[in-house]
C-alpha cells in the first residue's frame, strides 16, 4: 500500500478494507464463534454472581439496588409531569381569571352607566309626577272654588 495518496478518502477506504480482510480472516470459523460462546457464558455467570453478591450487600446494608432506584427515578418522570401539566393548568385558570376580571370591570362600569340613565330617568318621572299631581290639585282646587262661587259662598 502506498502511504502518498491523492485523495485521502481513496486512501481510507482501502485502509478499511484491508483490516477488516485481517479481522475477518480469522474470526469467520467455527471454532472461533465457539470459544466467543463459551467466553461470553462465562462472563455472564460472573456478572451474574456479582450482581447477587452486590444485591445480598444492599440489602444487608438497607440500601436501594439499579432496579429500586430505576423504579424511583420513573416515579420522578412521573411526578415532574404531573407537575409540569398542574402548571400548565394553573397558568390556563389564571389568564382565564384575568379575562373573567376584565369583563367584569368593563360589566360594572356599564352597570354604573346604567343607572345613571335610569336614575336620570326617575327623577325625571317623579318630577313630571309631582307636577301632574300639583296641576291635578290645582284643577281640583280650581273646580272647588268654582263651585262654592256658584252655591253663593263668599270668596273675599
Amino acid at each position: 500500500m502506498e502511504f502518498m495518496r491523492d485523495d485521502p478518502g481513496t486512501y481510507y477506504k482501502e485502509l478499511e478494507a484491508e483490516i477488516n480482510k485481517r479481522i475477518h480472516a480469522p474470526t469467520n470459523c467455527r471454532s472461533f464463534i465457539v470459544a466467543l460462546g463459551r467466553a461470553l457464558e462465562v462472563h455472564l455467570k460472573q456478572v451474574r454472581i456479582h450482581r447477587s453478591v452486590t444485591t445480598r450487600w444492599l440489602k444487608r446494608l438497607d440500601l436501594p439496588n439499579k432496579d429500586d432506584i430505576a423504579a424511583i427515578s420513573v416515579r420522578i418522570v412521573d411526578c415532574e409531569e404531573k407537575l409540569d401539566l398542574l402548571d400548565d393548568t394553573i397558568y390556563t385558570i389564571n389568564q382565564r381569571q384575568q379575562e373573567n376580571q376584565q369583563q367584569i370591570r368593563v360589566l360594572r362600569e356599564s352597570s354604573e352607566e346604567l343607572l345613571a340613565v335610569l336614575a336620570n330617568e326617575v327623577r325625571r318621572e317623579i318630577k313630571g309626577a309631582k307636577i301632574k299631581s300639583l296641576v291635578k290639585d290645582l284643577w281640583e282646587l280650581k273646580q272647588l272654588f268654582y263651585e262654592e262661587s256658584k252655591d253663593g259662598g263668599d270668596l273675599q
